[in-house]
């Protein structure tokens, strides 16, 4: 039979052509060569050469038959257990009841790669996912921290998720926070604290507050936006007011309070 007696075979019977009828049987039925042949009565030879010119991969015969064993929707129920990222092969095993070895051919024949690569990734996602959970908590402590510290002043602050940084929202106040537990040596003796602006809409914010040192035995910046250098300000908390122009704002808690909201921030 040639290839346009094929076609016009399929379209009599099928009512669609052959390219459509092939990668049907073979990608959805998950057929064989022999077996979409045997449909046309045709040697499986020639479908294998028409599944080649069409770009089509060879049937995957196993997730039929494993379907067949194991109910209607096992492949998918499989790839959705193994697609979780705490998901192991064993997870799928136990699922299904079968050994874990047995799992691992499973994916193989399903996926038609080895899972060895994929459970590498897995575990640097893992490890990832651990790592910034821990970054996380490091960089949220200092921020409850100063919640904590206002609320003791009798503030009653709240938290605002304002894309890639928080803000701290206090008598009608948006505050920004900047924190840094590092300092820099100046010179031979004073050490400063470099806050940086960061990243993000600061032109909303209409004061920060800067937290310089360890937690529990920091300094408080409370500054004015219009204040804070673009690049950031370098604070040095044993810095008095004739020898820094930041001093004036080291707990200037007040600043935050109703009746001092147009004064001493110039």
């Amino acid at each position: 039979m040639t290839i346009a007696q094929m076609e016009d075979y399929v379209r009599d019977r099928f009512r669609v052509g052959l390219h459509e009828f092939i990668r049907q049987k073979v990608e959805v039925e998950s057929l064989y060569d022999y077996e979409v042949a045997n449909s046309l009565k045709i040697h499986g030879i020639q479908i294998g050469k028409l599944r080649r010119a069409f770009g089509i991969s060879k049937g995957n015969g196993f997730a039929r038959r494993f379907e067949g064993r194991y109910g209607k929707g096992a492949v998918n129920t499989f790839k959705e257990i193994i697609h979780k990222r705490e998901n192991t092969l064993a997870d799928a095993a136990r699922h299904f009841g079968f050994s874990r070895e047995y799992a691992r051919q499973v994916y193989r024949k399903v996926y038609r790669r080895q899972y060895t690569e994929v459970f590498r990734k897995k575990l640097v996602a893992r490890e990832r996912k651990r790592l910034e959970a821990r970054m996380k908590t490091k960089r949220l402590r200092p921020l409850m921290e100063v919640m904590d510290k206002m609320r003791s002043l009798g503030f009653s602050p709240c938290i605002r998720n304002d894309g890639p940084s928080f803000t701290i929202v206090a008598n009608g106040h948006k505050l920004g926070f900047r924190s840094t537990s590092k300092p820099v040596s100046l010179g031979s003796k004073k050490r400063y604290y470099r806050i940086s602006q960061g990243t993000g809409s600061n032109v909303h914010y209409d004061f920060f507050i800067c937290l310089c040192g360890n937690s529990g035995k920091g300094v408080h910046y409370v500054m004015p936006r219009h204040v804070m250098p673009k690049y950031g300000a370098y604070l040095i908390p044993e810095a008095g007011p004739d020898e820094s122009k930041y001093a004036k704002f080291k707990e200037a808690w007040r600043l935050l309070t109703h009746e001092n909201q147009t004064k001493e921030v110039s």
